[in-house]
């Protein structure tokens, strides 16, 4: 009776120190969940765009344009490059990007620069979830067509005419646009080259919101 006593005794202490090990650990388990599960994008599952991009009038979640991006319009076609710490798809994609527009920062860097692509000028955003701006995060709602928090690796916003009124146009790119480099390059070329075709077509008639 009293070993039988001894063994419940026993097994009461172990359950409760699991549990109490559960109840410190959580945070942590929540900051993972936070800063890498829920930042999976569709290349981390590798899924890849089509090279004939979507454009769409609409916004993801029906919201207007962020301002930065409304602002910049004015003067050229918009890229935004999304990032996080811990995303293997875009590590892939990174060094890719920055030498295609020649620009130049760090991973976990806010960066902007007004950048030339064939001669036309590009605003040029790099954001990373984990260091960047509310505005530049909360822009991944706003441009993640894929849905269920898929967040896009880039976005390009140009311009075209809808019933009356020339509005921002989007494509939000999902995937690392190719198994090598050179299909990264030619992806990123040809989607560039038919985005600022679009934008030098439809500038004139372009007023922010």
């Amino acid at each position: 009776m009293k070993k039988m006593f001894v063994i419940q005794i026993t097994a009461l202490l172990l359950i409760s120190g699991s549990l109490g090990g559960m109840l410190v650990f959580t945070d942590v388990y929540d900051e993972i969940n936070t800063r890498i599960v829920s930042v999976l994008c569709l290349s981390c599952i590798k899924l890849e765009p089509k090279l004939d991009l979507e454009y769409i009038f609409d916004t993801a979640n029906k919201e207007n344009h962020p301002d930065f991006v409304l602002e910049n319009l004015l003067e050229g076609v918009v890229f935004l490059h999304y990032s996080a710490d811990a995303c293997h798809g875009c590590d892939i994609i990174y060094s890719v990007i920055k030498d295609f527009f020649n620009v130049e920062y760090g991973k976990d860097e806010v960066f902007f620069e007004t950048t030339l692509f064939e001669d036309s000028p590009v605003a040029y955003f790099y954001n990373n979830v984990d260091h960047t701006t509310q505005e530049m995060r909360d822009s991944y709602e706003v441009y993640d067509v894929g849905g269920q928090g898929a967040r896009p690796m880039c976005t390009i916003v140009t311009l075209k005419y809808d019933r009356g009124i020339v509005k921002p146009y989007f494509a939000s790119i999902y995937g690392t646009f190719g198994d090598t480099d050179e299909e990264r390059i030619s992806f990123l070329t040809q989607t560039m080259q038919a985005s600022i075709e679009l934008y030098n077509e439809f500038r004139d008639g372009y007023i922010p919101e």
